[in-house]
């Protein structure tokens, strides 16, 4: 009886040893999907915010093209109004000088 005894304790450390293996490496199994998982998401919330700053980014370099082109039309409105002017003044001149010499 003393020998079964004995038995059945060294069967229940193995069992406990054995158990205890095992939830180890449940343990470390679950730690490394668990840093895969999170790495992934990282993952993809980095390349979600590139995409995000890359399509900003491409708005702005298209909106100051657009600012650029008004710009542009406005300043060459400006100087035709400029040389319309300063034909006019010019013809207003050389009325001027006609008339005095005559």
């Amino acid at each position: 009886m003393a020998k079964e005894t004995v038995q059945a304790v060294r069967n229940a450390e193995l069992s406990a040893e054995k158990m205890e293996k095992e939830a180890l490496q449940k343990k470390e199994d679950i730690i490394l999907e668990a840093t895969k998982q999170a790495e992934e998401l990282s993952a993809a919330i980095i390349k979600d915010a590139q995409k995000k700053a890359e399509s900003k980014v491409n708005e702005a370099v298209r909106q100051s093209y657009t600012i650029l082109e008004d710009a542009k039309r406005e300043a060459e409105n400006e100087a035709r109004l400029l040389i319309e002017m300063a034909k006019s003044k010019e013809e207003s001149a050389i009325n001027l000088v006609i008339s005095n010499v005559l």
